[in-house]
């Protein structure tokens, strides 16, 4: 992995954390101050939250379904890391887990105490799907949906709108 360091105006230079993430970025040499109106560093792909869902994706036998549920996946992280920047702990979220399925499809889950979300990625891209279901305790909530036809904007809210759920109900 490629070393990054950063030289300051005072000539101290910091070594920037090489830590391993899912997509690769170069960095500008260039200081920006200031609010920047852009995404989140996300997590690195092996942080603890998602790293068993990480690598069953990479036991994946078809490639384009294994992209799709990495691309899902990396938008719950970029999420993540944008409410954690926001001051929220999420220390006590359980592990984000996937499954490859005997059909061909990956079911991507996320299990509380109390409910559970769930992503199946489907061969066909038009039927995949999510839900949410809950127990007695929240009000046996069951709602679900595809994935198919939304834009990424409409599937980035959904990731919002589910988080929220997830940090008022756990």
């Amino acid at each position: 992995m490629r070393e990054y360091y950063q030289e300051t105006d005072s000539k101290v230079i910091f070594a920037l954390p090489s830590l391993n993430y899912p997509i690769s970025f170069e960095l500008a040499n260039e200081t920006i101050g200031g609010s920047l109106k852009t995404h989140f560093l996300p997590l690195p792909e092996d942080t603890s939250l998602v790293k068993l869902a990480w690598n069953t994706l990479r036991e994946t036998q078809d490639e384009d379904i294994a992209e799709r549920a990495r691309a899902l996946l990396f938008m719950m992280i970029e999420t993540i890391s944008s409410f954690e920047h926001f001051g929220f702990n999420m220390d006590y979220l359980p592990l984000v887990r996937a499954f490859n399925v005997d059909d061909g499809s990956v079911l991507i889950e996320w299990i509380f105490t109390d409910f559970r979300i769930g992503f199946s990625i489907e061969p066909n891209p038009e039927d995949s799907s999510w839900y949410l279901v809950s127990n007695k305790k929240i009000g046996e909530i069951g709602a679900s949906g595809y994935l198919s036809g939304g834009t990424e904007m409409e599937t980035k809210t959904l990731v919002v709108w589910l988080l929220s759920f997830v940090l008022s109900n756990s």
